[in-house]
This record gives C-alpha cells, structure tokens and sequence, in this order.
C-alpha cells in the first residue's frame, strides 16, 4: 500500500505543469466541429453547454459543424478575439470521414497549438477517436505528449462506440454528451483550481 502511495505521489510529482497555466485570458472557449455544437441533441445539451453549468463559468461554444481541422485554424483569430485562457479543442472527426491524409491533420493541429501557445493560451486536447480513425489516432497522444498539454483521451472513443450513447452514426446523444463533458471536467476542474491558487 505504501509502496503504490509513494509511486502515485512520484508519479504526480513528475508531471509538468501544463504551459500557460496562469495566462492573462478570461475566457473558456471549445474550438470543435458538430460534436461541440450539438448536433442530435437538444439545445443546452452539448458538452460545452453542460460543462458550463457543471463549473459555473461561461464556455464560449464555437463549435461548428462540418469544421475540419483546416477550419479550426482558419477560426483561430476569432478565438483568440474572445480572449481565452484555457481553448479545449475537439476537432479531427471530419477528417477522418473525409479522408484528409492523417499527416495534414496533425500539421493543422500542431498549429493550432502552436498559435494557441504563443497567445498564452492553455490549450486542452479532446482524442478523436472513431472506430474506423486507423493512423489519426496516434496523433492525439503524440501531440499532447509533444506539447505537455492536458488530452481527454479515451472517452470520446468509447462513446462513439457505444449505440446506447449515440444520436446517429458519429454523434453522441444527451447520455454521450453528458459522459464527455464529466470528462472533459475532470481534466480542466484542477487546472481552474491550480490556476486559482497561482494568483
């Protein structure tokens, strides 16, 4: 018991804080496609809506369905307008369906990420990871590794895997909606905290 104790601890020592945690933004945005606008459910019923409530804070919603990530970097100047701190950003799913060659959408992302950082913006990572994702799904952890990014991995996975959490064949219902926003408050509840105690 001690023994496992000792290595959590280790474990949580070792891990790097995340970049620009105490940025001098305001605002929480989600940069997604129709996963983060809520397509197949019902209006305040998609994660952005949900983890609002669930932190008590506003969550810009500029989530756009049919958004690449080519769109994505092409609405950053809006995003960045809305002066954020903290960007969760949810896109790859279109182009996965649409077939854009993996190495274009981790190049998108990675500047993404790359504009985000140098805005003193902390960037939050959701994993796309669709049934049929083959080589894009790699890309998620590699990125978050490469960056020291905090990544929601896993979950989105398992939802679209899931009938019972699904509206249609690539969007979650108000249960998959709910289960990714509780992911999605897991990751960024300690950074709110970490980032309150900074100031």
């Amino acid at each position: 018991m001690r023994k496992a104790l000792l290595s959590l601890l280790l474990l949580a020592a070792c891990r790097h804080e995340p970049p620009n945690l105490h940025s001098p933004g305001h605002t929480l945005v989600v940069l997604g496609d129709s996963i983060a606008s809520g397509t197949g459910v019902g209006a305040g019923e998609a994660f952005p809506e949900l983890l609002a409530a669930r932190l008590k804070t506003e969550v810009i919603n500029d989530g756009v369905p049919g958004n690449t990530t080519a769109d994505g970097l092409a609405q950053l100047d809006q995003v960045l307008a809305q002066d954020p701190w903290l960007v969760i950003v949810e896109l790859g799913g279109n182009d996965i369906l649409r077939q854009v060659p993996p190495e274009q959408a981790e190049k998108n992302l990675r500047t993404i990420l790359d504009r985000l950082l140098a805005a003193r913006v902390l960037p939050v990572l959701i994993e796309v990871d669709a049934p049929f994702a083959g080589r894009y799904n790699a890309m998620y952890d590699r990125l978050a590794d490469s960056y020291h990014i905090p990544i929601v991995d896993d979950v989105l996975g398992e939802i679209l895997r899931s009938p019972s959490l699904k509206s249609d064949q690539i969007h979650p219902n108000a249960k998959g909606q709910r289960e990714l926003a509780d992911a999605v408050a897991k990751e960024v509840e300690p950074l709110i905290k970490a980032r309150s105690r900074g100031r």
